[in-house]
C-alpha cells in the first residue's frame, strides 16, 4: 500500500512517460548481487585478496565506512533543534535527518564487518572492554547510536498506512495484537524524543571527534595527523550531513511530497549546511598554517612532496577541501536569494563531496607517505595501496543497500509531521 500524496517523478522522454523505479532497482539488485559475490570470496579467503597491507592497513572500505558516517551528521543535529529547541517546522526534515542517520551508521557497521578480518569476533569489543582505546570508544558509541537511531526510526517506520490499515491486522488477530503493541512502543518512545536527543547529541559528539583523534595518535602522523582532527571531523561531520539533508530533503519533500515541508523550511537547511561549512574551511586554513607555515617540522614539507609524488595531495587540499566547499558553502548560505533549487542541490553536493575527501585524504595521508621516526636519519617512506575487484564489490554491496533502503524509505514512508506537544 502506497500513500497517495506521494508524488513519483517519472522521466519524460518525448510523449512517452517512463517510471524508472522499477529500472532503478533492478540497478540497485545487480549491484547488491555483485557485492555479494564479493563479500563471500572475503568470508571464504580473508583480507588477502585486497590491496590491503600492515603498511595500509586501512583503504576503500574504511573511507567508506568514515564518509558514511560523517554524512550521517545530520540526525543528532536536528536531533537537538527539533526535540531540544523545539522547532516544529523541521519535525518532517528532522525525521528525514533520523533516516539519513540509520542508513549511514548501518552501513559503516556492514563495512567494519567486513574490514575486521575476523567477522565472527564482531561482538569482542561489546564484552572485553578496553577503555583505553580510542577504537574501542568509538565502537561502543556506533553501537550504543544505532540503537538510538533505531528508537528514533521505529515511530516514523510506523506511521505507514499499511501497519493501521490493513486486511490482515482484522484478519489475523495476532498481527493485529502485535502492531498493537509495536504502536505502544513507538509513543512511548516518541515521548522519549528529547532523552534520545541528548542521547544521540553525547555519542555522537564523542566517537566523532574519536575519530579524528584516532588519526593524531597513529605511527605514521604528518601534515594531516595532529591534535585538531577531532573538532574538524566534528564541524565536517556536521555541515557534510546537513548538505546531504538538504539535497534528499528537496527530493523528499519537494519533488515527491511537493507542500509538505515550506520552501523557506529547507532554505534554513541550506543557510546551516552553508555557515557550518564555511566554519570548518575556515578551522581548516588554520590547520594547514599550523602545519606548514609556523611549524618549524622539515618532516611536513617532505611528506607533502613525497605525498604529491604518487597523488594530488596538495591539489586535493586546495581545490576539493578548500575552493569547492566554499563556493557550494557560500551559494547555501544564500539560499534565500538563490531560490534555485537546482543550483543550491549541485552546491550541497560539493560539500557532501568535500566531506567525503577530508576523510580519504586523512586515511591515507599518513598511510601512504609514512614517517620512519629514525632519531638521526628521519626520512618518508612511500607504501602503495590500489583497491582490488573484490574491494569495490563489497563497497558497491554496502552503497547498493544505503541507496536502496532510502528508495524504498523516500517512496512508501509518509514522513508526516504531529501537531501534538512533544
Amino acid at each position: 500500500m502506497m500513500n497517495a500524496h506521494i508524488h513519483i517523478p517519472k522521466l519524460r522522454l518525448g510523449k512517452t512517460e517512463i517510471d524508472v523505479f522499477p529500472y532503478w532497482l533492478g540497478l540497485l539488485a545487480a549491484g547488491i548481487a555483485f557485492g555479494l559475490y564479493g563479500a563471500f570470496i572475503v568470508l571464504r579467503d580473508g583480507l588477502q585478496v585486497t590491496g590491503l597491507s600492515n603498511q595500509v592497513p586501512w583503504g576503500l572500505w574504511i573511507s567508506v565506512d568514515l564518509s558514511s558516517i560523517s554524512l550521517g551528521g545530520s540526525a543528532f543535529l536536528f536531533g537537538v533543534i527539533v526535540y531540544l529547541l523545539r522547532v516544529k517546522r523541521f519535525e518532517a526534515i528532522g525525521k528525514l535527518a533520523v533516516l539519513l542517520g540509520f542508513l549511514g551508521y548501518s552501513t559503516a557497521g556492514m563495512v567494519l564487518l567486513f574490514d575486521l578480518g575476523q567477522p565472527l569476533r564482531f561482538w569482542h569489543p561489546v564484552v572485553f572492554w578496553q577503555p583505553h582505546s580510542l577504537l574501542w570508544e568509538v565502537t561502543m558509541c556506533v553501537v550504543l547510536y544505532l540503537n538510538v537511531l533505531l528508537a528514533e526510526l521505529l515511530p516514523v517506520i510506523l506511521e505507514h498506512p499499511i501497519f493501521h490499515e490493513h486486511p490482515w491486522l482484522t484478519k489475523f488477530p495476532i498481527l493485529g495484537k502485535l502492531f498493537n503493541l509495536l504502536h505502544k512502543l513507538a509513543h512511548w518512545l516518541h515521548s522519549f524524543g528529547p532523552v534520545l536527543a541528548i542521547a544521540g547529541l553525547t555519542l555522537s559528539l564523542l566517537h566523532q571527534a574519536s575519530l579524528g583523534a584516532t588519526y593524531s595518535v597513529l605511527a605514521g602522523r604528518g601534515m594531516w595527523f595532529n591534535q585538531s582532527a577531532p573538532v574538524q571531523f566534528v564541524i565536517s561531520a556536521m555541515g557534510g550531513g546537513t548538505a546531504l539533508l538538504f539535497f534528499m530533503g528537496v527530493i523528499v519533500f519537494r519533488v515527491m511530497r511537493p507542500g509538505q515541508v515550506k520552501d523557506e523550511s529547507l532554505y534554513d537547511v541550506a543557510r546551516l549546511a552553508g555557515g557550518t561549512t564555511l566554519l570548518f574551511i575556515y578551522l581548516r586554513m588554520w590547520d594547514w598554517a599550523v602545519a606548514n607555515y609556523y611549524s618549524f617540522d622539515r618532516l611536513v614539507d617532505m611528506q607533502t612532496k613525497a605525498l604529491d609524488t604518487v597523488a594530488p595531495f596538495s591539489a586535493s587540499f586546495w581545490f576539493g577541501q578548500v575552493l569547492l566547499p566554499l563556493i557550494g558553502a557560500s551559494v547555501l548560505l544564500a539560499a534565500g536569494k538563490v531560490k534555485n533549487f537546482k543550483v543550491l542541490m549541485l552546491s550541497a553536493l560539493l560539500v557532501v563531496f568535500s566531506t567525503v575527501l577530508l576523510r580519504w585524504n586523512y586515511n591515507f595521508a599518513g598511510l601512504i607517505a609514512s614517517i620512519t621516526y629514525d632519531p638521526f636519519t628521519p626520512d618518508i617512506r612511500i607504501n602503495n595501496y590500489a583497491p582490488t575487484i573484490i574491494e569495490f564489490a563489497v563497497a558497491t554491496l554496502v552503497i547498493s543497500y544505503w541507496l536502496l533502503m532510502f528508495t524504498l524509505a523516500a517512496r512508501f514512508l509518509p514522513f508526516s509531521a504531529h501537531n501534538e506537544h512533544h
